[in-house]
């Protein structure tokens, strides 16, 4: 069974939410998360920001910076990385963010 990266399913919710016009603040964030995959099921979230990202990538991009800003301060503990990755402790947003490649 394939394991699911909290983040980013996280990320994905929050940038579909984004797409839609919710309200998404750090107050709103969790139940804007829960909303939105409820409605569309975190597969079908990722399908979206892909879409997005291909019709509409100067728009994406931006609109996925805020989804990940607003779901690191609604989320400050652990993070994991691609793949579930641990993310070592004092690294920077920069380095959590970079896309991870496998071998």
């Amino acid at each position: 069974m394939a394991r699911i990266d909290l983040t980013a399913a996280r990320r994905e919710a929050t940038f579909v939410a984004l797409l839609e016009g919710c309200p998404v603040t750090p107050s709103t964030l969790t139940i804007a998360i829960r909303r939105t995959i409820s409605r569309y099921g975190a597969r079908r979230c990722a399908e979206i920001v892909a879409t997005e990202y291909g019709d509409h990538p100067e728009v994406a991009v931006p609109r996925m910076n805020r989804a990940k800003s607003l779901v690191a301060a609604g989320y400050p503990g652990p993070l994991l990385g691609g793949h579930g990755h641990r993310v070592p402790a004092g690294s920077t947003p920069a380095a959590r963010c970079a896309p991870r490649l496998v071998a």
